[in-house]
């Protein structure tokens, strides 16, 4: 949907909210199914009934946690707060939580076991059992996708504003760092501006990895 990706382009890019809106009534949930969720367990049963019916779905992120499980054998067997994604939801004593490990990579291997469901991962049975980064499924298409919207760019005021420590991309170490120095300094700079596109772009990257459709947490 053409239509769909100006309008995810133009919301990246702070336009409007008037102007996102006008683009946003260019598509519809016939051409492509957008939905927001503001907890995981009903995002989720939302993706698993898709995936029950035939289609192809995966749960992606951009680079906001930290890749913990890096090299370690058996990811999935890690007790939940130690596994890269532990998000907490809800409040007091309701208060819930939503654990997952970023695309294993066995060593030696690379993210294909994520992109094409290797039969011998765990993502062969379970789609949404892993979360993939904007570098493993970039040129790679899914039915649908789940994006995992954390706090590494959040709308504040009338502008996207990004939190240089909540960026884990190592590409990035040198703008990052940069970055850091600046908001420590309590200023925006260069750096500060620089990786905000280059986190928008990862958001632009998973936001259209969907065909069918796209559910946001």
């Amino acid at each position: 949907s053409r239509e769909y990706v100006s309008w995810v382009e133009a919301v990246l890019a702070g336009e409007p909210a008037k102007e996102n809106a006008r683009l946003a009534a260019t598509f519809t949930r016939q051409s492509m199914d957008v939905q927001l969720f503001a907890e995981p367990e009903s995002w989720e049963a939302a993706l698993r009934a898709k995936v029950g019916a035939g289609a192809s779905a995966r749960l992606l992120s951009t680079y906001s946690r930290p890749w913990k499980t890096k090299g370690v054998a058996s990811p999935h067997d890690l007790p939940d707060d130690e596994m890269d994604f532990s998000e907490r939801y809800g409040g007091g004593k309701e208060a819930k939580r939503w654990s997952r490990v970023w695309n294993f990579v066995p060593r030696g291997d690379d993210y294909t076991w994520f992109v094409s469901a290797h039969p011998a991962g765990l993502i062969a049975k379970d789609p949404l059992c892993e979360v993939g980064c904007p570098y493993a499924v970039r040129g790679f298409d899914y039915d649908y996708i789940g994006v995992l919207w954390l706090d590494d760019l959040v709308w504040r005021g009338n502008r996207w504003e990004v939190n240089p420590l909540k960026v884990h991309e190592s590409g990035h170490s040198t703008v990052t760092n940069a970055a850091r120095r600046e908001a420590k300094d309590r200023r925006i700079g260069p750096a500060i501006a620089e990786l905000r596109t280059r986190v928008a772009q990862a958001y632009r990257i998973v936001f259209t990895r969907g065909m069918k459709g796209v559910y946001v947490w």
